[in-house]
């Protein structure tokens, strides 16, 4: 029993520790190939601006601090999508579409992207593209994708998402 104990004692002081099992919501990395590990103190400050921006609904503040994050460091597939999110909060469609297709360029199976980018759709009132990121997003992410469909037979982009 004890060795049971100390063998999980180990296994949780090393999980924390590796990406691909980091929680998805800690805003660096998502199991993905991104600079998540390498990010400068620097940048991750500038992406933690953001996401303080963000909750707070300074759209255009949480803009500036992930557009200085991706000049800095163009691989952080994370702040292209929040820079996406912020943009279209801003209702700034065409920059907000352009920010998640780098995201996917990055990282093709990001999750939160694909849900994001449908939910751009949603709102663009391109329905065949919302179902298209839905069928992906329905294979990495079965919850996530009922969210997203939730919204797209709504017509809602914001329906389901935190306040």
């Amino acid at each position: 029993m004890r060795a049971l104990a100390a063998g999980l004692a180990v296994l949780l002081c090393v999980l924390p520790a590796i990406p691909a099992l980091a929680d998805p919501g800690d805003g660096y990395g998502d199991g993905g190939d991104g600079p998540a590990g390498d990010l400068s103190p620097q940048v991750r400050g500038l992406y933690d601006q953001g996401m303080d921006h963000v909750r707070a609904r300074r759209w255009n503040l949480a803009v500036a601090a992930f557009s200085q994050a991706v000049r800095a460091e163009p691989r952080f597939v994370e702040a292209w999508n929040m820079l996406g999110y912020s943009y279209r909060k801003l209702k700034d469609n065409t920059r907000a579409l352009e920010a998640y297709r780098r995201a996917l360029d990055l990282r093709p199976d990001f999750k939160h992207a694909h849900e994001y980018i449908g939910r751009l759709y949603v709102a663009m009132g391109n329905r065949a593209q919302a179902m298209r990121h839905y069928e992906i997003l329905r294979r990495l992410d079965a919850a996530l994708a009922a969210q997203l469909l939730r919204a797209i037979e709504a017509g809602d982009p914001d329906l389901g998402e935190p306040d």
